[in-house]
């Protein structure tokens, strides 16, 4: 019998969104003062609005991609499709409404394929006003994901002892 290593997976999951965290709140400490509208923006506020909203767009992908389904293989839910996670996400109460994880998602694809070059400003806003949002999210998911790797490891002792 081969070692389940889903509990692994979520964890090494977790840790990588801790870090893009961590850098995405860099990135969020250079531009959260910023006027709303960006006409005549440096090369240097260009940079670091590129940097924030790319890490906006890692840090959504990696909670919807890679937390979200190493959680559902360490509860031995069926694979589904990443509106499938975000409506399991909304069932948890990670999020109030799962539209609102898809916005990000949606927003992310724009950021991650270039759409949004012409859209800057209009995603930059968009990404600052849902960090908060976002960040509520991910330390619901952070605290659930430790119950649930908790009960793992009881589960795992209770098996070994008998």
């Amino acid at each position: 019998m081969t070692k389940d290593r889903s509990p692994e997976l979520l964890l090494q999951s977790l840790a990588e969104l801790a870090q893009a965290r961590q850098h995405l709140d860099f990135s969020f400490g250079q531009i959260a003062e910023w006027p709303e509208v960006m006409r005549n923006a440096t090369p240097d506020q260009l940079a670091n609005a590129e940097a924030f909203t790319s890490r906006f767009a890692r840090a959504v992908d990696l909670l919807v991609n890679k937390v979200l389904r190493s959680m559902g293989r360490v509860e031995l839910e069926p694979e589904g499709t990443v509106l499938d996670l975000i409506n399991r996400a909304e069932k948890r109460g990670f999020v109030e409404q799962a539209l609102i994880l898809r916005e990000m998602k949606e927003v992310r694809n724009m950021i991650a394929h270039d759409y949004a070059g012409t859209r800057m400003a209009e995603i930059l806003d968009y990404c600052r006003a849902q960090k908060p949002i976002f960040d509520a999210i991910c330390n619901r998911v952070t605290i659930y994901a430790g119950r649930l790797l908790g009960e793992q490891t009881s589960r795992r002792a209770g098996q070994g002892s008998g």
